[in-house]
């Protein structure tokens, strides 16, 4: 069971609950993609933008920002293999500028001085602790906060408007409980189509998505009791990397019963490494203890050799999902 939930993991169990098992119970982790290296460099640009002077804050120098931190990062691991050539790196490189160009068109920066960026937001509702990193919050003309969210994709039609807006309530929540005011505007800023989407908050906004933020985590904790979590179909399956596996779309999805187990097991391994590692001697503890006389080397090779096996099953997934 998960101790901590974020708007994105509640979003995602909201949309597929077997996307959300795959991702954060059987932990089978998505690689970089080129949308997210390009998402989450532009990210750090626009923030970094804001470091500037008022007066510094150009196009040149966003785009020499974003120059700078994609050569930080893009020969890190997960980096490695996005690009077949150096021309297509570049193609992709010229439509982030031509998004951060686009933002431009949006919002002048000389003008605005955000009250935070990159914010860690924390807070207990109810049994759920919830946590999560806003891009921005700015203090309008009359003291209001508005929270702001960048996306680099297309903005979505006007049916689809609303949904989009759920992880932003829930950092809104967030922000009344921590500091006791209800910010007074969330905003989308898309940036393919130079297109912001607003929504006003209100004390029953607030109250709505608290309800349908509980209502998600009794079913994420169902889920975990039961051990079902079924999957959704949507609009969004074309785009999730897990579709190769998904049952719905594979009429022999691999078994991953034995991998979820040995999840369980590590997790389970790593509690006790962690309050091990407090003491000098487990022979210190209390004899009632449970971790009483425990070896701590003999769990971290019992843990090591699990580690090790989920691998190999990760690895045979892995190459299901390559194809």
């Amino acid at each position: 069971m998960i101790k901590n939930l974020s708007p994105s993991r509640a979003s995602q169990f909201k949309t597929c609950p077997k996307q959300f098992e795959y991702a954060n119970v059987l932990k089978i982790k998505e690689p970089t993609n080129e949308v997210q290296a390009k998402g989450t460099t532009i990210h750090t640009a626009l923030e970094q933008l804001y470091d500037r002077k008022p007066n510094d804050r150009t196009l040149k120098n966003l785009e020499n920002i974003f120059r700078n931190e994609w050569n930080n990062v893009r020969n890190n691991e997960e980096h490695l293999s996005l690009f077949k050539n150096r021309q297509e790196e570049r193609a992709w490189g010229l439509d982030a500028l031509r998004l951060l160009a686009n933002y431009l068109k949006l919002e002048n920066p000389k003008e605005i001085q955000p009250l935070d960026r990159e914010r860690w937001v924390r807070g207990t509702i109810e049994d759920l602790n919830l946590r999560g990193i806003l891009d921005r919050m700015d203090e309008d003309d009359n003291g209001n906060l508005v929270i702001i969210d960048y996306k680099s994709g297309k903005a979505p039609a006007i049916k689809y408007k609303e949904a989009r807006f759920f992880a932003l309530k829930l950092y809104a929540l967030l922000i009344q409980k921590e500091i006791g005011k209800i910010p007074k505007e969330l905003k989308l800023i898309y940036l393919k189509n130079s297109t912001i989407h607003t929504q006003e908050v209100t004390e029953e906004i607030l109250a709505e998505s608290k309800k349908e933020l509980l209502n998600i985590w009794t079913n994420i904790k169902k889920a975990f009791k039961e051990d079902e979590f079924p999957a959704t179909k949507n609009t969004l399956c074309n785009w999730c990397y897990y579709k190769p596996i998904c049952p719905v779309y594979n009429a022999n999805p691999p078994d991953t019963e034995k991998l979820k187990k040995i999840s369980v097991e590590i997790t389970e391994l790593e509690e006790i490494i962690k309050a091990l590692s407090m003491f000098n001697d487990s022979h210190e503890l209390p004899i009632g203890s449970e971790l009483h006389g425990i070896e701590m080397n003999t769990i971290q090779s019992k843990n090591e050799a699990l580690k090790s096996k989920r691998e190999s099953i990760l690895s045979e997934i892995t190459e299901l999902l390559g194809k």
